[in-house]
């Protein structure tokens, strides 16, 4: 993930979305935002479809 988000920050492109292919609990779904937010290129992150698709918006 973090390959995708500074990849997306070179190219300049404000948001990535990343389409999970396996089930997610509740208590995974909060640690994998609050890992993600952790990384200085993320404005923030959030869930859409319940745990189906996260997306991440990257600072410009």
């Amino acid at each position: 993930m973090n390959n995708a988000v500074a990849l997306a920050y070179k190219k300049r492109k404000p948001s990535i979305d990343f389409l999970l292919l396996f089930s997610v609990k509740e208590i995974e779904k909060e640690q994998l935002l609050a890992t993600i937010k952790e990384n200085p290129l993320i404005l923030t992150a959030q869930w859409r479809f319940e745990t189906v698709m996260m997306t991440v918006y990257v600072k410009t």
